[in-house]
Parts: C-alpha cells; sequence; structure tokens
C-alpha cells in the first residue's frame, strides 16, 4: 500500500488464526486472550503519528520550526517514545482496557483466513466469495514493494472477511493465473478500494502482468471530499492522516498502535525484509489484516451506502464523484507506465507527494 499504517497459516500458533468457520470456539477465546495479552502491558503512541505532508510542507518554510522538531524528535527517542503531555486521556489509554479496542481486534481476528496453498479450500471458497463480492479491498505487502520490490503477500477484504494470501509460499502464477486472482483484479464489474494505488499497481503488473481495473482510491477520495468543502488540498495526506479524519476514536487508537509496532519491527529486521519472513511474527499479521480492514472501513465513512452523498459532505456531487474515479484510473498508470522505476524509500519527488489537480 502508498500509505501503510498483517496474515497467518493455519499450523502456526497465535496472530490471527485461519479456519474455514467465522465461529469463534471457547478454545479460539482463550488463545485471543493470550494472543493479545502483550498489548495490555504497553501504552499507546500519540494518535497523530508520523507528520502529515502538510506538517512537513509547515517545516520546510521554517527553518526555525525545523530544528524544534528534529530536537523534540532527539528528546523522545532518548525517553524510549515516552508520550507527549498533550495526548488526551482518551489516546493514552491502554488498548486493551478499552472495550471499543478490544472488540475491534477480535473482530478482525474472527474474519481473517490465511492463505497458504492454492489447492486448499480456503482457497478455492476465497475465489468464490471475491468473484460474487461488488466492492473489495486491496492491498499488499513486500520487500520494498515496487516493480523490483517482490510482492510477498495480499491482503483481500470483503465484508465480514479477510484474506490473507501468502504468494511468496504459493508462487505468483498459481495465485494469479492457476488460482483464478488475475481475473478477479482485472474485473471491470468488482470495484477495488486501494489507498494510493501507485506503487502496487506498478508491482502487480511488472512482476506477474497483473492489470488493476476499476479502482477508488481512497486517497484521492477524501481530497476530493475537502476541495468540494472549499478546502485547499496541496499534498497527498498519509493513510493514517485520513483514518484519524474518518474513522473513530477506537479505530484510530488500534490503528496507530499496530503501526507503532510495525515500525518498530522494521527498525530491528536487517534489511527491512520482515514482509519476507516466515513464519510472519502475530503483529506483522494483525497490521497486514487491518490495512484491508481499514479500507473497507474508510469506505463505509465515506461512501455509506456506496455513495458520498451532498447531505454528508457539503459540495460533493456526481461531478465530483467521475472526477475521484477518472483520477483513479490514470493512478493505476502512473508508475507502471514509467520507463525509470519508482522504488519504495527512495527519494520524494514533489510528483509522488503533491496532490494531483483534478
Amino acid at each position: 500500500m502508498g500509505g501503510s499504517l498483517v496474515p497467518k497459516t493455519s499450523t502456526q500458533s497465535g496472530g490471527f488464526v485461519a479456519k474455514k468457520q467465522t465461529t469463534t470456539s471457547n478454545n479460539n477465546n482463550s488463545i485471543n486472550n493470550n494472543r493479545f495479552a502483550a498489548l495490555a502491558s504497553s501504552a499507546l503512541p500519540n494518535y497523530r503519528g508520523e507528520a502529515s505532508l502538510e506538517d512537513e510542507e509547515a517545516n520546510n518554510n521554517d527553518n526555525g520550526i525545523k530544528r524544534s522538531t528534529k530536537k523534540k524528535k532527539k528528546k523522545k527517542k532518548k525517553k524510549g517514545g515516552e508520550q507527549n503531555k498533550g495526548n488526551t486521556n482518551a489516546l493514552k489509554m491502554n488498548v486493551m482496557k478499552d472495550a471499543e479496542c478490544r472488540e475491534i481486534l477480535d473482530e478482525l481476528d474472527e474474519q481473517v483466513v490465511f492463505i497458504d496453498s492454492y489447492t486448499s479450500e480456503a482457497f478455492t471458497q476465497c475465489v468464490l466469495e471475491l468473484k460474487r463480492a461488488k466492492v473489495i479491498a486491496y492491498d499488499c505487502e513486500g520487500v520494498r514493494l515496487s516493480r523490483t520490490g517482490k510482492i510477498t503477500l495480499l491482503q483481500i477484504a470483503i465484508p465480514k472477511k479477510i484474506f490473507l494470501i501468502d504468494v511468496m509460499t504459493i508462487g505468483g502464477k498459481e495465485v494469479f493465473i492457476d488460482g483464478g486472482l488475475k481475473d478477479i483484479i482485472e474485473s471491470e464489474e468488482i470495484l477495488k478500494l486501494a489507498y494510493d494505488v501507485r506503487m502496487d499497481s506498478d508491482a502487480l503488473f511488472h512482476q506477474h502482468d497483473v492489470v488493476l481495473k476499476n479502482v477508488l482510491d481512497l486517497q484521492l477520495l477524501d481530497i476530493a471530499i475537502r476541495r468540494a468543502a472549499g478546502g485547499i488540498v496541496e499534498h497527498l495526506p498519509s493513510l493514517s492522516k485520513t483514518v484519524s479524519r474518518r474513522l473513530t476514536n477506537a479505530e484510530i487508537l488500534v490503528c496507530e498502535d499496530l503501526k507503532k509496532r510495525v515500525k518498530n519491527m522494521y527498525t530491528s529486521v536487517e534489511d527491512g525484509d520482515l514482509w519476507a519472513r516466515r513464519p510472519l511474527i502475530d503483529d506483522a499479521r494483525r497490521y497486514a489484516a487491518l490495512d484491508a480492514w481499514v479500507l473497507m472501513k474508510l469506505d463505509q465513512a465515506m461512501r455509506p451506502n456506496g455513495t458520498t452523498a451532498p447531505h454528508l459532505f457539503p459540495g460533493f456531487d456526481e461531478k465530483w464523484n467521475e472526477r475521484v474515479l477518472n483520477a483513479s484510473r490514470k493512478r493505476i498508470d502512473e508508475y507502471k507506465d514509467k520507463e525509470i522505476p519508482i522504488e519504495q524509500g527512495g527519494k520524494r519527488t514533489a510528483e509522488m507527494t503533491q496532490a494531483p489537480p483534478f
């Protein structure tokens, strides 16, 4: 995902558990309690997460502020990630002590199906359900994900279910061609929700000859809603920024907690190859699942009943909706048609950070 805020095998303990049914047994409840016990011992980070691109722009325009920010970051690091004093009581709350947060974590755990074999019953059922869906949320993870950075994991969500497909273990041909996911991703009849689809589209096309079609880029939808209301949006918002604008406090808390954990994992894993490690650790699995889950939640928040209504978002009408869809279509080709590949973690250019004028 262009703005990422995580998947398992049925033979692994902890984390999300692969299952054929979504019913949770007493044994599963026991596993869940153990699984999230570690969360109860740590405090929650500031919900704002990393600075937005708008904040970055402000820092670039004021050297004094920029120096001050650097000092604060160093100070925070010395204190071992101590929370800012300005956090509200709700944001300081421990995730596991909040009933709504626990409900979200349980919901994620119940919905996830991890797939590591294209001949499995789980994969067959996955393909059948995706073919019947009208809207799916799509994301993928990889090692320095780009056309040259391998896709190792697919996350695809539908209402009440999140499929985590281990491409690294199964193989690309088996997943997309033999398994039939290529037809689903290229279907014009199924709407795919994404967040900054450019890098995912580039990787899918150059690695697996798969072309994403019929995409709604939720990053662009967030920009359009704000512009329709009279706002000036010059820079692309991060996923965490859009989450903080659109979702509930409990959903924000869970997202930020997992994001912080996975960020810490990236810095502790050699060469940033977290998504190529097997078995995936529990927090990485939760994070991957959360990425697809949060796209469904954002869609529900910005398009209740499948439409972005003017009475909910002033100024947003059908013309704005068409603009978003057209801009989403252009984004599919933006990176994949370049001669020189855009690489994850490379130098950020104005093209990568500025909001398009649609």
